[in-house]
């Protein structure tokens, strides 16, 4: 259920959040891509094709957001791609492993969908391919994907794990069976 919102909230403030801040921004290179972030961070949680579905309607929400001044669903298929791949690492992988292949998700979808911009719509390749792009998407990909995929802490606040806290043994010592 947690996934779920957390999809939805992708979907719709995502690309509402890229537009008003990220673009404002004078940050150098150009700013990261927030709801590519968001696709590669959520999809683990998900199945397959439920991580390529979040991709893809956070794609299409990001292509017709405005200024929607290029060919529209190619940000879907980007992101639709990034998703599912994504979601198809396994729930038991440690944060290292989901952390490296957001990196090279990142790094290929940012590539990918400069690569569509060149030569769909006309842009520059210095433009397409910003490296600054690049390293401000691939980068807070990593750190938002190890941070959501490491185990929560429990905290005692100041008691002891005594003897309540303990799991019940089901077979006393006398009478185990193996």
């Amino acid at each position: 259920m947690r996934a779920v919102v957390l999809s939805v909230l992708v979907v719709l403030l995502a690309p509402v959040l890229q537009v008003s801040v990220v673009n404002g921004l004078a940050l150098p290179g150009g700013g990261p891509d927030i709801v590519l972030i968001g696709v590669i961070a959520l999809a683990p949680m998900l199945r397959p094709g439920a991580g390529a579905s979040l991709g893809f309607a956070a794609g299409l929400a990001a292509d017709v957001a405005p200024p929607a001044d290029h060919t529209i669903g190619r940000l879907a298929l980007v992101m639709c791609l990034a998703g599912w791949v994504c979601a198809r690492i396994p729930e038991d992988a440690g944060a290292g492993r989901r952390a490296a292949v957001a990196a090279a998700v990142a790094l290929g979808a940012t590539l990918a969908a400069g690569v569509l911009a060149a030569l769909l719509d006309g842009t520059p390749w210095g433009t397409a391919l910003a490296p600054g792009v690049l390293a401000w998407t691939t980068g807070l990909a990593v750190l938002v994907t190890a941070a959501l995929s490491l185990p929560p802490r429990r905290r005692s606040f100041g008691r002891g794990r005594g003897p309540r806290h303990r799991p019940r043994d089901p077979y006393p010592p006398g009478r185990r069976l193996a």
